[in-house]
């Protein structure tokens, strides 16, 4: 097995209405028939059948218990990583069939631009960036850690910035401090397509797919729940696609 195929949702699992749509939603990625499932914005009572979770730590209120910024979804052995942040990532080292090998999952929320703003806890963009650091910090510690040289990576997630040159979405300078940081590791962006040129879609892409150059795009980058689809079920679109070992 020299493929696999990942996904990343944003269930938007934080309104009042998140579990009358949750059935739909995991119908949807079900279909996908994805290796690695990377969730946010998910409850911890969440469940794939024929996989198994690693779940980011339960936040603050108005955050409930049972709400989770970050879930890491798959059929593969697995062993939770340490973080910067537990509360807003979740890193988990996959046993892959070979040849694939050793795969790390590092899957992020990166926060919105007012989260804290209301509370008067932090100005706007603050959290945002704190958080585009510490994700790069922790590839970076990753890259570099000997016990895992060999590993493929895999970072997934909700990133609240479009990458497609348009500067739809996000932080100017995070914005930079993150491609320049990831790629200065080795990472590719596998997401960058201005969806709204060429799918006609309502939004960029904000939740992103990155990968060590050892793993490479074998198909187009499957898109799903537009905004201006009926009955969205949620605010974020699906991104998902299938890396080849890049021998």
């Amino acid at each position: 097995m020299n493929t696999f195929r990942i996904a990343t949702w944003n269930l938007d699992g934080y309104r009042s209405n998140a579990k009358s749509l949750l059935p739909r939603q995991l119908e949807v990625l079900q279909e996908l028939l994805a290796d690695i499932v990377v969730l946010t914005e998910v409850r911890d009572t969440t469940q794939l059948p024929g996989k198994q979770f690693w779940w980011s730590d339960p936040g603050e209120p108005p955050y409930t218990p049972r709400d989770r910024a970050v879930g890491i979804a798959s059929s593969w052995e697995g062993r939770a990583l340490p973080v910067r942040d537990s509360r807003l990532s979740v890193c988990v080292a996959l046993a892959a069939p070979p040849p694939l090998g050793c795969i790390i999952v590092y899957g992020i929320i990166i926060p919105y631009a007012m989260d804290g703003v209301r509370q008067r806890v932090a100005s706007a963009w603050e959290r945002h960036q704190k958080a585009v650091d510490d994700v790069v910090a922790d590839l970076c510690h990753l890259r570099s850690d000997p016990a895992l040289r060999e590993a493929r990576i895999v970072l997934a997630g909700d990133f609240n910035t479009s990458l497609d040159g348009s500067n739809w979405y996000g932080h100017h300078g995070a914005r930079i401090r993150l491609v320049d940081g990831l790629t200065s590791i080795g990472l590719t962006c596998h997401t960058l397509e201005d969806i709204r040129a060429t799918r006609a879609a309502d939004r960029a892409i904000v939740d992103h797919i990155w990968s060590s150059s050892d793993l490479i795009s074998c198909e187009p980058l499957h898109i799903w729940c537009d905004r201006n689809e009926p009955g969205r079920l949620s605010d974020h679109n699906g991104v998902a696609l299938r890396l080849v070992v890049n021998s």
